[in-house]
């Protein structure tokens, strides 16, 4: 039974083409993907009656604009997410809420990326003199964005718990055994611990391994209530459970936990919501645009303890194709692609629809999709009929 107050289902998912070269048009790729999860979903745009959507900027058109492309007639919900938010799943956060509580019926959430807008990943000049909190950040580099923040979670984790860089390699090793199987993933090469530690650094310790790959496409995913998608043209996958969490003091670099963040209360409030435990999920889809991050929320999902990452993950095998904690098996952000996490949650859609091939989790029926960072986390446990 779900924790929601009405049981809530996606019944459609859908992508646009992924690829590196060029600038293409992001209402053209998000067109695209809607498109293809209303097709999945065997609805059309007149079923739609809510849209929301997370963005940074102009990388991703806006709800009213997707609404007048798809000829929508009317939206009773719908919103524009900007950065503050659990990554990409907070759009789809928000579209379960929205049906589950009556505002409308049958949401469409997406995110669009462009190489073109990575400027979250650029580098800047300080200033010369600082003031007020930027004096403590300024001389870490931090105001270079978040590149260097991943770079000094990675130090601080390797000091405080005497790690090594192995322990975040198994991540970027284990991303590309499983996008190897992905024919929509834009790398399909393996690579080994040795090509990992060789690869270049980017903010040291972090190097560019460690780092999701960037890529113009769209996601989108279709929501709506359990009893509506009973006449719909895929099984049905339930939300389970899903939550936000903050942490205390909700901030980037002066919260009270630097290493997980909101992680942990995330994870908690997930779990406590959840008709199911961690024992019972067959599938996970865990954060991945840094390594670091990814650590982190495995250890606040409660599969090792603080710090045990690196005993429990061994050779990286258990979270590998045939492995008893298959993770990220569309290649996640590392190697299909930067989705920004509801390319996890499709991933998750498809995993328990049993559709995926030769990547496909054997006898899968309950997944979690876990999203985010700092102070923006956002969860989800989803489960078949």
């Amino acid at each position: 039974m779900s924790s929601l107050a009405h049981e809530v289902a996606i019944v459609g998912v859908g992508y646009s083409e992924l690829s590196r070269a060029g600038e293409p048009d992001p209402r053209r790729l998000t067109l695209t993907a809607a498109k293809e999860a209303l097709s999945d979903a065997g609805l059309r745009s007149a079923d739609i009656d809510g849209i929301f959507e997370y963005k940074f900027g102009p990388e991703s058109p806006g709800a009213q604009d997707m609404a007048r492309l798809l000829g929508i007639p009317d939206l009773a919900a719908f919103a524009d997410i900007m950065a503050s938010n659990p990554s990409g799943l907070g759009g789809a956060l928000a579209g379960v809420m929205a049906v589950a509580s009556g505002a409308c019926e049958t949401v469409l959430v997406y995110r669009c990326l462009t190489r073109a807008a990575g400027h979250t990943g650029g580098v800047a000049s300080g200033p010369e003199t600082v003031g007020g909190r930027d004096q403590f950040l300024v001389p870490y580099g931090v105001l270079g964005g978040i590149l260097v923040l991943m770079g000094l979670k990675k130090q601080r984790w390797m000091a405080e718990y005497g790690r090594s860089e192995e322990d975040f390699g198994r991540i970027a090793v284990n991303a590309r055994r499983w996008s190897a199987l992905n024919p929509r993933a834009v790398l399909h090469d393996e690579v080994s611990m040795e090509d990992y530690l060789s690869s270049r650094m980017v903010a040291d310790p972090l190097r560019v391994l460690d780092c999701d790959y960037p890529v113009n496409g769209a996601v989108a995913t279709i929501i709506t209530t359990a009893e509506r998608a009973k006449d719909l043209r895929q099984p049905a996958v339930l939300i389970d459970a899903m939550t936000y969490a903050t942490g205390w003091g909700a901030d980037w670099t002066f919260d009270s936990d630097f290493l997980y963040g909101a992680s942990v209360d995330c994870a908690n409030r997930l779990w406590q919501r959840s008709s199911v435990t961690l024992d019972d999920v067959d599938v996970f889809q865990v954060y991945d645009g840094f390594t670091p991050v990814t650590v982190a929320w495995i250890e606040a999902l409660g599969a090792c303890g603080r710090g045990e990452f690196g005993d429990w993950v061994g050779d990286g095998s258990r979270l590998a194709p045939g492995g008893d904690f298959p993770m990220n098996t569309a290649g996640g952000q590392l190697a299909e692609g930067r989705l920004h996490a509801i390319g996890f949650l499709n991933e998750a859609v498809l995993q328990l629809r049993g559709q995926c091939d030769a990547r496909q989790v054997p006898d899968a029926e309950t997944a979690v999709i876990a999203s985010g960072v700092y102070p923006q986390c956002g969860a989800m446990v989803l489960t078949t009929v």
